[in-house]
Parts: structure tokens; C-alpha cells; sequence
């Protein structure tokens, strides 16, 4: 492929045909070159490269149509329902008030840092900017795999710093409090949330796979529970997926204690469905039956949002003034295990981190006393 170089006024510009489009016409592309012929000329060398590998300048696509594109037909099909679900109000919130309406290629770095800083001033917290910037960093590298566009803007912008987290637990005293307290041969609500407590405590299970959980997740012969469901509301819908990422997908050993518990607990569900009989409830997500161990009386699921609200109330009802969610069972779990000298690599596998700096991140408080006891051992070794 050829192309030339002329001067018009002060400016040199260069051009070049491109193949026929689907009317069959060859097309001209002419973009300003330079000041001199050598810069034209040099400008026309990086085009016909650009072309050759199968990128061309695109005409003014806008970002909030590229956006859109990439959330229905790209993020919809490739990621979770959250994921998707997410990306959308952050786009609609936080980024298309800002450059929606700019030019996909006029996109740039100093544009994302007043976006960044804009959201800064409105209160957003650092794990929030940095969806900001993971989501149109996500969405640049896209549209340079599909020779949309030459280069990420991103890359020229820091990555806003995540602040420094550290978990609210509960110590194993105010967890037995709490137990204790719920009623557990009167009241069913208060029976089922006594076991998921039981069970969240022990394994450090995520809301949604707790929802999720199915009868034929237990594998009674190897005392474990396989981790294969989510069950998450999203978008004012209660929705079946996956768990959060591939290592969140795990088999988990349990103790006898638990198996026990389940299993008296599947007799108490049996003898309910015979109660209930056709009103029995069976729970369908994408016309699938669940056969799920955490249900109503009457057989429904129970919604995630449930144990949030739920142990906020007991929280308040035992008197423990202490800002935790139900989520903080999770770190309650891992901290415990920590204290007991359990090693961070099985913590990581348990949790289902896929990054052990994650774990090793959230629980640096908890690494901080381990290293202090093991200071402790081999100082008392030189004494």
C-alpha cells in the first residue's frame, strides 16, 4: 500500500486509499502530517504500519457508544451478572457525567485524573475510585484488542491507592453469646440462623455461597462441602451464579460437628416437606431446580439480604456495640485461624482468595502478633 504527501498553506498532509467498504468504494483518509514533508512523510510510514495491523483511526465513536457496546455484548456475555450489574452504575454515576460524551479517541489521561479528583471531592472512598479506574482501564484494553483505539489512557494515570482495611471481628466469647441467645427449638427463624451462624463460623463462607448451598454439595464419605453456588441479589433480583472467581469454586473439610448438625437438620426439612405437601415450595433459577439446606419452613429459599439484616438486629439484641456485618463473620473466621497458628497459604485456599496478598493484606494485624510470638520463641532460644 502507497500513499503521498502534499503541502497546504503551512501544513504538510498525508494520505492513503484504505480497501472498499461495503458499498464497494475505495476510501481516502487524509489527516494533517506535520509542519515540514519529513514529519508527512514519517506520520504517512506510522499510518500505513497502523493499517497493516489492522488498526485504522476510527471515525468520532463516541465513548458513550463504545461504553454501551462493550457492557451489553462484551461484559454481559463474559462476566458474572454482578460484574455487569456493577459496571453499569459505575459508568452511569461516576464516568458518562464526566467524558460520556467525548470522543473515544479523544480520551485522555489528564481527562481520567479531573474525572478521578471530581469523584474525590464528592466523598467516593479509594476502593470506589478504584472500580473507577479498573472499569475504563478494562474498557481501553478492549478497545485496543478490537484495533478500536492505539493506546490506554490509564496507563499514564496513577491507580488510585486502596486504604488500608482492617476487619471488625468477633472475639469467640460474643459469637457463644450470640448463639446461645437464639432459640433454637421454639422458633425457626431463630433455629436456621443458629446453624448458618455454625456454619459461616467454621468454614468463612461468603453470604451468597451460604444461600446457595445444596444438599449434594456435602460429601458425607470426606467430611467437605463443595462450594459451587452463589446466591446473590443484584439489580432488585435474587439470582443464581458462580462464586466470585475460580478459586472461589472450592471443597472445604468440615468438622463431624457440622456434618451432625446438617444432618439433623435434613431430617427436620424432610418432615416439613411431607407438613407442607404440594405447597411444599421447589426454588427454580434459569429452570433449574436448587435443592437448597437453608430454607423457610415452607421450603423457600431465604434471600441473602436476610442474614444481614437479621444479625444486625441480634448484634443489637446482645448488646455488642461494635460495628460488624454479617460479612465480618468471614474475617472473624480467618482471624481465629490465624490466632491459631494456621498457616496463610490454607486460610487463602479456604477463603477462596485468588491472590494470597489479598489475605495477606486483610490480615496483617493478625501476621503482625504471629511474628511477634515467633520474635518471642527464638529470643527465648538465645537465652
Amino acid at each position: 500500500m502507497e500513499g503521498s504527501v502534499r503541502k497546504k498553506g503551512n501544513r504538510w498532509y498525508y494520505s492513503f486509499e484504505i480497501d472498499r467498504d461495503e458499498t464497494g468504494k475505495r476510501k481516502r483518509i487524509e489527516r494533517a502530517g506535520g509542519k515540514t514533508k519529513k514529519e508527512a512523510l514519517e506520520a504517512l510510514r506510522n499510518a500505513l504500519n497502523n493499517y497493516d495491523n489492522g488498526y485504522v483511526e476510527p471515525k468520532k465513536i463516541l465513548l458513550d457508544d463504545y461504553i454501551n457496546d462493550w457492557l451489553e455484548n462484551f461484559i454481559k456475555e463474559n462476566r458474572k451478572i454482578t460484574t455487569y450489574q456493577r459496571y453499569k452504575e459505575i459508568y452511569k454515576n461516576s464516568i458518562k457525567p464526566y467524558i460520556g460524551y467525548t470522543s473515544l479517541k479523544d480520551i485522555t489521561a489528564i481527562k481520567i485524573e479531573k474525572l478521578l479528583q471530581g469523584e474525590k471531592k464528592k466523598g467516593l472512598s479509594s476502593s470506589s475510585l478504584q472500580g473507577i479506574y479498573g472499569v475504563l482501564n478494562s474498557l481501553f484494553n478492549r478497545a485496543i484488542k478490537l484495533k478500536v483505539l492505539k493506546d490506554n489512557p490509564c496507563k499514564y494515570v496513577d491507580r488510585p491507592k486502596r486504604e488500608k482495611f482492617t476487619p471488625n471481628t468477633l472475639t469467640i466469647d460474643e459469637f457463644k453469646k450470640i448463639i446461645n441467645t437464639l432459640d433454637k427449638s421454639n422458633n425457626y427463624n431463630d433455629y436456621v440462623m443458629r446453624i448458618a451462624l455454625q456454619v459461616i463460623l467454621e468454614l468463612g463462607l461468603r453470604r451468597g455461597e451460604l444461600a446457595g448451598l445444596e444438599w449434594s454439595n456435602i460429601d458425607h464419605n470426606n467430611n467437605c462441602i463443595n462450594i459451587t453456588n452463589n446466591l446473590v441479589y443484584t439489580n432488585n433480583n435474587v439470582v443464581m451464579s458462580t462464586p466470585k472467581t475460580d478459586e472461589s469454586m472450592r471443597t472445604l473439610y468440615v468438622s463431624n460437628n457440622i456434618i451432625q448438625l446438617l444432618k439433623k437438620h435434613k431430617l427436620l426439612q424432610n418432615e416439613l416437606k411431607l407438613k407442607y405437601g404440594p405447597n411444599y415450595i421447589e426454588n427454580t433459577f434459569n429452570s433449574k431446580k436448587y435443592d437448597f439446606i437453608f430454607t423457610w419452613e415452607n421450603g423457600k429459599y431465604i434471600h441473602p439480604n436476610y442474614y444481614t439484616v437479621r444479625f444486625k438486629k441480634i448484634l443489637k439484641a446482645n448488646d455488642i456495640n461494635k460495628n460488624i456485618r454479617f460479612h465480618d463473620l468471614r474475617h472473624t473466621n480467618a482471624t481465629l485461624l490465624l490466632e491459631q497458628g494456621i498457616d496463610f497459604k490454607v486460610i487463602q485456599t479456604r477463603l477462596g482468595h485468588s491472590d494470597i496478598n489479598t489475605t495477606l493484606n486483610i490480615y496483617s494485624h493478625v501476621n503482625l502478633d504471629m511474628q511477634k510470638k515467633a520474635t518471642d520463641k527464638l529470643s527465648n532460644l538465645m537465652k
